[in-house]
């Protein structure tokens, strides 16, 4: 496939998009010019996404200029001055710089501020502290800028498309931090305010909703909002743009349709070293290159990307919501062990125990599967996470369960990709199990309404070579018809401590620690065949 990578060169600037950061920037220098730094500020709080969507030390000059003492009365004309080019990487140290000088002015008690000055400052506040790896800060901030939101003034109010894209900024933050659902508020909140709906910054609303919806597998509701962003702009903005194309090929991947997941890609254009943005990006085109069956590429790019982030990269939030992705890589690389490390030390528990399940079913031991997911049972899922656990459960037991059972589980499965259209759910099963899931589903009719054919496996190694002697070989196939030591040694005329030590040796080498789940890898890794 041709690489994702190649669209992440320097941002092209858009014209439209320029264009209004140019007109704003004009309106800003003709208000300092004609009525003075307070007009000035009406201005920023008004275009404020304008004035900062482009290189604002090349326009900020006449700013820049003012006097200290009336900058530092007037601390929104002070932020904006103190803005850098994004497309510079030593942006991040202005970011640092400007979280010091507004923690300042908003830590003074004795300074009376305008309700949106104090969503502007904090909104930005809170994505510096994400560019440089502070999630906690990050989320702080955002849920500051959140809370003056609701508190504004009738006439902030008016200000629609900034305090439409503050809501936005300040959902952003949550979301990358790990707090979606406090996201999702943010997204549906700043749509409200937005009614009816332009083509401005308050459209960042319904694209992040889109977004947001295609990640938690509810195709239905992205695609209504990538509909209405759509056509309500006849020209995106940039960084819209490109979110809906990310949405877009997470629903195309979805359907196990890579030629037009990667058609959406090719059109993010996205420069990953500056975008606010760059981990829907990086973890969409991983999830391509799985499906394409390239892991080893997905995993570099993840890896790549991160270290292209520095400290942001490392943050705890970002591994966090990196781990499920890097530890499906890693298992369809056959790597068990490096699988579950990650969602160990990096995984929140709801992820954590849908990637320990995957790993243990890989294993062959559906036992510690099912245990794995058991909590899950009863837990606020999002539909992604959802089919996913069912689609485990259904694999588990489908090796050892009693028919009723499975048929319920497997019908729960059907019904929910038949709904979401999550086809990759099924995909990402170990190899093993994928035909017999979609074999299953057939039975129960689910053939007539789903693309069961497109469903192949992506995680392929069915487990670690093991190699067994003729003496364990006996043994464990004998255990399939004999379940106590005494019956397996009568059989076999050798000792009960001569079973019972060939059978910790089995285990041992299979990595189980039950009968069910040694019968269980021996059958799917042919192990009773004679070897060369």
């Amino acid at each position: 496939m041709e690489r994702a990578e190649g669209t992440t060169e320097a941002r092209p600037t858009d014209p439209g998009e320029r264009t209004l950061f140019d007109q704003a920037w004009s309106e800003l220098d003709d208000a300092l010019a004609s009525s003075g730094p307070d007009d000035a500020t009406e201005v920023a709080r008004r275009r404020w996404f304008d004035l900062v969507a482009g290189p604002v030390p090349h326009r900020a000059t006449a700013l820049r200029r003012l006097p200290p003492d009336v900058l530092g009365e007037r601390p929104l004309l002070a932020l904006l001055a103190g803005h850098d080019d994004p497309t510079e990487l030593p942006h991040r140290i202005g970011g640092l710089r400007r979280v010091g000088e507004t923690a300042e002015v908003l830590g003074d008690r004795g300074r009376e501020l305008r309700r949106i000055d104090r969503a502007i400052m904090l909104a930005d506040q809170s994505q510096a502290h994400l560019a440089l790896g502070r999630s906690q800060s990050a989320a702080a901030a955002a849920r500051g800028a959140a809370t003056e939101l609701e508190q504004l003034s009738a006439a902030d109010v008016r200000n629609i498309d900034t305090v439409g894209g503050l809501h936005a900024q300040a959902g952003i933050s949550l979301l990358y931090t790990g707090n979606s659902a406090e996201a999702l508020t943010a997204f549906e909140r700043g749509l409200a305010h937005a009614h009816p709906l332009s083509g401005g910054p308050a459209l960042g609303n319904v694209v992040m909703l889109a977004l947001l919806h295609a990640r938690n597998g509810n195709g239905g509701e992205a695609r209504e909002h990538i509909r209405t962003a759509r056509s309500s702009a006849p020209r995106l903005r940039h960084d819209d743009a490109m979110l809906l194309s990310v949405a877009e090929a997470i629903l195309a991947l979805d359907d196990l349709d890579q030629d037009a997941a990667r058609e959406h890609l090719a059109d993010a254009a996205v420069d990953l070293r500056t975008t606010p943005h760059w981990m829907p990006y990086v973890v969409t085109a991983a999830s391509l290159e799985l499906v394409a069956g390239h892991p080893g590429r997905g995993l570099a790019h993840l890896d790549q990307s991160m270290a292209a982030r520095g400290t942001e990269g490392r943050a705890a939030a970002v591994r966090a919501a990196l781990a499920p992705a890097r530890s499906v890589l890693e298992l369809a690389l056959g790597h068990p062990e490096a699988a579950e490390a990650v969602l160990e030390r990096d995984a929140g528990e709801v992820d954590r125990r849908i990637g320990s399940a995957r790993t243990q079913l890989w294993l062959g031991r559906h036992g510690a599967a099912l245990q794995q997911l058991r909590p899950l049972g009863d837990g606020v899922l999002s539909t992604r996470r959802r089919a996913e656990a069912v689609a485990l459960e259904a694999a588990a037991l489908l090796r050892f369960s009693d028919e009723d059972r499975a048929r319920s589980v497997i019908d729960h499965l059907g019904a929910i990709v038949e709904r979401s259209g999550l086809l990759l759910a099924p995909a990402l099963l170990p190899a093993a199990d994928v035909a017999r899931v979609t074999h299953a589903l057939a039975a129960l009719g689910y053939g007539e309404t789903l693309a069961l054919d497109r469903v192949v496996a992506l995680v392929h190694p069915t487990g670690p070579e093991v190699t067994l002697t003729p003496r364990e070989t006996a043994v464990l196939a004998t255990l399939m018809r004999h379940s106590s030591h005494s019956a397996i040694a009568e059989e076999l005329t050798v000792s009960v401590n001569t079973v019972k030590s060939q059978l910790r040796s089995v285990y041992r080498k299979l990595r189980v620690s039950t009968r069910d789940e040694a019968i269980a890898i021996a059958v799917d890794r042919n192990l009773f065949v004679e070897r060369e």
